[in-house]
């Protein structure tokens, strides 16, 4: 009985306020991407290859906002299955976590002067730091290793290529 006068009534057994303000927010930043997905250069009908270039980030897009979506609900689900989705979010954000957060900012807000293959080295080499590996026999191969990895893939593999920032200022 005691449970019952303290389950919320309406809109709240519905909806999660929390999630419901996370979820509402991701969609108007999927709004505002979707936006500059609309000011992709057009591609002649020649050189598509039968998908226009805003197509595969809208794709990305809906996805994203489809699991957008469920998040609001996602407390019916757990509550089914005798979890509390609040339970675990008494405790704190972990400093490592909000530091995480903010090299990454950082280094990405930084990417168009770095260039792709800069800004994956120094991911690479930021974060593990951070994280307190000290081992160089881990580190330094993964340094090495992870970014030429994924220029290799991208460049070599698949033709796409990176914006080189100020690698080419080196260059020239």
């Amino acid at each position: 009985m005691k449970n019952q006068k303290n389950a919320p009534k309406g809109l709240g057994a519905l909806l999660n306020k929390s999630d419901t303000i996370i979820a509402i927010l991701l969609t108007l930043i999927i709004a505002f991407l979707w936006f500059e997905t609309t000011k992709f250069e057009k591609v002649p009908a020649l050189f598509s290859n039968n998908i226009p270039p805003e197509m595969f980030p809208q794709i990305l897009l809906i996805i994203i906002l489809g699991m957008v979506l469920i998040i609001p609900f996602e407390h019916i689900f757990l509550k089914r299955n005798g979890k509390n989705i609040d339970s675990s979010r008494k405790t704190r954000v972990a400093n490592s976590t909000i530091g995480t957060m903010m090299i990454l900012s950082i280094i990405i807000a930084s990417s168009q002067i770095l260039g792709a293959a800069l800004t994956i080295i120094a991911v690479s080499i930021l974060l593990p730091i951070y994280w307190g590996e000290r081992r160089l026999k881990v580190l330094i191969p993964y340094v090495v290793g992870f970014p030429l990895f994924v220029i290799v893939l991208f460049n070599i593999i698949l033709g796409v290529h990176f914006e080189p920032g100020l690698l080419d200022l080196i260059k020239s």
